[in-house]
């Protein structure tokens, strides 16, 4: 049995002193012409503190990582739910081995701190429980950014405090700790295949001497946060085979999951993906085969998909509104809005409904109310 996290909970990494390794370019100026970089202290020995954060984290909320319950409450709180991601823009400081590290310029804002088990039986607003403690039994570990490898070594801690509590299947926890062990190796794989620190050190080197010695920092990091034209190289095809067997077990451990491939255009705040897989699910909505386009821009994104369409626009601070609309015929379209309001007490959900028949229904859902889902 494991507590639910919610809102508030504040998710670190569980290792002192909060520290993280990071890849390592000392700022400019650099020399006219400088030499290959050395190998050892651009990866591993390079450590980075990583600032606590709540669940609910502003940047993260924005950018779509956060998954919250929309009607269901504990403490006047919304809930984690499977796929949760603080996400970006965690602050880092850079500690060792010095604080002047460019791509802390890069960390920031591709930064993670995400939820990688679930409670399958356990649903909120027809999605999995998230799962988020390391020291509970079984274990759910969260993962935080790393380099070469993210790390399952992050927690919310504070979800002890809370008194709802929810139960993995061993095959929930398999299928978690089987997609870690499949992640962590595949960086390793994909990083020694790049050359390792050598092969690091040898491309920063390399960029510096670009860049007009070094001059100009976004020369350096800037194609990271464009991003790229979509690849059919032979790391997308390990990278697809890779998540289609995470995604294989995780649907014979649970009965549901997606098994699929995809690529994408652009970068991580502005990307157009395409996909199409097979969706599996014990009791939630539109199981089956599906291909389709989602997009993102900013705090925008949306997507076109063969069982509807939707959009959502989240505010920084968690105001604004979310959308959805699923065609199930032609003609019959039911159209859900949800308005947000008042994250700092819980959120204030207004729902308003348009079914197939024309007929609508509107529910608030105030945290603590009454009118909600109380847990």
């Amino acid at each position: 049995m494991t507590k639910v996290t919610i809102q508030r909970d504040i998710c670190i990494n569980m290792i002192v002193p909060l520290t993280a390794t990071h890849n390592f370019v000392p700022l400019p100026p650099f020399p006219p012409v400088p030499p290959p970089m050395p190998a050892a202290p651009l990866s591993l020995a390079a450590c980075a503190i990583e600032a606590p954060v709540n669940a609910w984290w502003p940047p993260g909320y924005a950018l779509g990582g956060n998954k919250f319950t929309t009607s269901v409450f504990h403490s006047g709180m919304s809930i984690c739910l499977d796929g949760h991601d603080c996400g970006k823009f965690i602050p880092h400081v850079q500690v060792a081995p010095a604080p002047n590290n460019m791509l802390t310029l890069l960390h920031i804002p591709m930064s993670q701190r995400k939820c990688n088990f679930t409670a399958s039986t356990v649903k909120m607003n027809g999605k999995s429980t998230a799962c988020m403690l390391m020291i509970s039994w079984p274990p759910s570990p969260m993962s935080y950014c790393s380099e070469p490898m993210s790390m399952p070594l992050a927690s919310a801690p504070t979800a002890h405090l809370n008194t709802v509590t929810v139960g993995m299947t061993f095959g929930d926890w398999f299928a978690g700790a089987f997609a870690i062990a499949a992640g962590m190796l595949l960086e390793w794989f994909l990083f020694k295949k790049g050359g390792g620190t050598r092969g690091f050190g040898q491309g920063a080197g390399k960029q510096i001497a670009q860049s007009r010695a070094g001059r100009y920092v976004y020369q350096i990091i800037g194609g990271q946060l464009i991003g790229s034209a979509p690849s059919f190289g032979v790391n997308w095809a390990i990278k697809q085979g890779v998540g289609m067997l995470t995604g294989a077990v995780r649907v014979a451990a649970t009965g549901e999951g997606t098994i699929g491939v995809s690529n994408s255009f652009g970068g991580p705040f502005l990307e157009l993906k395409g996909s199409i897989g097979y969706t599996a699910s014990n009791d939630g909505p539109d199981p089956g085969w599906k291909a389709g386009v989602t997009g993102q821009a900013g705090t925008a994104s949306g997507n076109l998909d063969t069982s509807g369409a939707g959009i959502a626009n989240n505010h920084p601070l968690g105001l604004g509104s979310e959308e959805v609309s699923h065609n199930f015929g032609k003609g019959e379209t039911t159209h859900t809005s949800t308005e947000i309001s008042e994250p700092f007490n819980g959120f204030h959900n207004r729902t308003t409904t348009t079914n197939p028949d024309g007929t609508t229904s509107v529910a608030d859902s105030r945290a603590g109310s009454g009118v909600s889902n109380p847990l």
